[in-house]
């Protein structure tokens, strides 16, 4: 599959494998494993009939056609975290109940910093402590 960066400027991919990739403006296919970082820096699909345009939105995932750049980034950052706080593994967190940075990475297929990290994480303790619990009726 082919994606182009969203600007003039080339995107520039790294894993925490190791593997880089650059996505130029006028696109580049993309492996598999690069795609989940590419679309959370924002990258843009491109369709294989019509190189030069963006897919619609309907034709990408949801989590990805609701939000673009920093705002996809932001979700599949959220949605690893709840994952990890849905899980039972304790070492998905620090003693002093911080998501446990390498196993986000590894749960999001992607680098995250912990400043970043930090304040996803208390978005998502927000949004769940403001959830109903389950009922006792």
């Amino acid at each position: 599959m082919k994606f182009r960066s969203p600007g003039a400027e080339a995107l520039h991919i790294a894993l925490t494998s190791g593997h880089t990739l650059v996505i130029p403006a006028e696109g580049v296919d993309v492996p598999q494993h690069f795609r989940r970082e590419a679309i959370s820096q924002g990258a843009e699909p491109m369709s294989a009939d019509r190189q030069d345009e963006s897919f619609a939105p309907a034709a990408l995932p949801l989590q990805v056609s609701t939000a673009a750049g920093p705002e996809a980034r932001k979700k599949l950052i959220a949605d690893a975290l709840l994952s990890m706080l849905n899980g039972s593994d304790e070492a998905d967190f620090t003693k002093d109940g911080k998501p446990n940075l390498a196993k986000l990475k590894e749960v999001a297929g992607f680098n995250v910093s912990r400043a970043e990290a930090d304040v996803v994480w208390e978005e998502v303790q927000a949004a769940e402590a403001g959830k109903p619990g389950p009922s006792t009726e």
